[in-house]
């Protein structure tokens, strides 16, 4: 099975740009989610193979879904808050954007 990483890359850069313009929508919430479902198990290849074969800027972008999706889930004093949840999509995003990866 070939995977294009710079197809998710792409993809993974919409979501995180749909997200911070715009961190309560629903439609955007829920395509997140349904991506994650789709691409997350990916991230556990580099945990079980010595060929670590998911980039480290795909394996952090995929594992940053989880924390998009609980927006407005915690108080303002919690370790996500709102405002921690919006730095850390604005530094995954940054990553994803100056970063080429190769497709297998």
């Amino acid at each position: 099975m070939k995977t294009d990483f710079e197809k998710i890359r792409k993809e993974l850069i919409g979501l995180y740009e749909r997200f911070l313009k715009n961190p309560k929508s629903e439609k955007t919430i829920n395509d997140i989610i349904e991506y994650e479902g789709k691409f997350g198990g990916l991230v556990i290849y580099n945990d079980i193979l010595k060929r670590k074969p998911v980039p480290n800027v795909i394996k952090s972008g995929l594992a940053g879904l989880s924390l998009l999706y609980q927006y407005d889930e915690h108080p303002p004093t919690h370790k996500l808050s709102n405002k921690k949840i919006i730095t850390k999509a604005k530094n995954i995003l940054k990553e994803l954007k100056k970063y080429k990866v190769r497709t297998c």
